[in-house]
Formats: structure tokens, sequence, C-alpha cells
């Protein structure tokens, strides 16, 4: 299944809905959940080895984050790979 995360809230739901083999996507405003110093990014960091993680580039670029200022386990996409990964999981689930 495919998350696509678009909001800065819901994390403790989002935690009991993913299972192992999930692939989040962090867009809109949720990116800001994935910088090193962000409360939320460590809070999701133990759970990084179920699931993959990916982040919109012009997401990150619009609100001012690199690449390198974001948890290392997070694979950085741009608009081709976010319609990739639509193509990939046959379930897809947005958080907004």
């Amino acid at each position: 299944m495919l998350h696509i995360i678009t909001t800065t809230v819901g994390r403790e739901v989002l935690l009991q809905r993913i299972s192992h083999g999930d692939a989040l996507l962090f867009v809109e405003s949720a990116v800001l959940n994935l910088h090193k110093n962000a409360q939320t990014a460590q809070i999701l960091l133990p759970h990084y080895q179920h699931f993959q993680c990916y982040a919109l580039e012009a997401d990150l670029l619009a609100r001012g984050l690199a690449a390198d200022k974001i948890l290392a386990e997070v694979a950085v996409v741009d608009y081709q790979g976010f319609v990739a990964l639509t193509v990939e999981h046959e379930v897809i689930k947005t958080w907004n």
C-alpha cells in the first residue's frame, strides 16, 4: 500500500495503520516532518526499517529543505517518481 501524507498531524494514527512493506510518500507540508531536527522525524525514525519512505522534491524545495537536511532513510522523488509509485501500488491511501 502507498500512503500519501499531506499533513503534519495524525502521525499516531498513521503509525497504527501502516504495515510492513508499505510505502510512505510525504508531500505538501508533510515534508516538514522529515527534517533531521524535527520531533516528528525522531518519532518516525524507529519505524523506517519496516517501510519505504519518500519525499516529493518540489515540496521540499518549496519549503527550503535540501535533501541533506532530511533523514537519510528518505528517498527524494520527482513528479515522475510520484507517478511511478502510484503505478507500482494497487492500493493508495491519502492522509490529509
